[in-house]
C-alpha cells in the first residue's frame, strides 16, 4: 500500500523576518506577544520552531518536539478533513 506524501515548507533563517513581517508577525513575535499555539510559551525568534496553517489562520509553534509533532498532526489532520 503506498503511502501518502507529506510535503513540508522550509523557511531560511535569512528570510524568516521577512516571511514574519509579510504576514504582519515580526513586531508582535518581537515584543514577546506571541504565544505557542500548542503549549502556550512565549515566543521569540530565538526559540520560533515553525508556522502553520489552520482553519485559514497562521498559526506559530515553539521549537520543543512535542509541540512540533503536535502541530504536524494537526496539519495531517486538517488536510484528511478536507479531502
Amino acid at each position: 500500500m503506498a503511502k501518502a506524501a507529506s510535503i513540508v515548507k522550509a523557511i531560511h533563517d535569512s528570510d524568516l523576518e521577512k516571511v514574519l513581517k509579510k504576514l504582519g508577525l515580526y513586531e508582535r513575535l518581537v515584543r514577546g506577544e506571541l504565544k505557542c499555539a500548542i503549549c502556550g510559551r512565549p515566543l521569540t525568534l530565538e526559540n520560533l520552531g515553525g508556522l502553520y496553517h489552520d482553519n485559514d489562520e497562521v498559526k506559530l509553534v515553539c521549537n520543543r518536539i512535542e509541540c512540533l509533532v503536535d502541530a504536524a498532526e494537526r496539519v495531517r489532520r486538517n488536510r484528511i478533513s478536507r479531502a
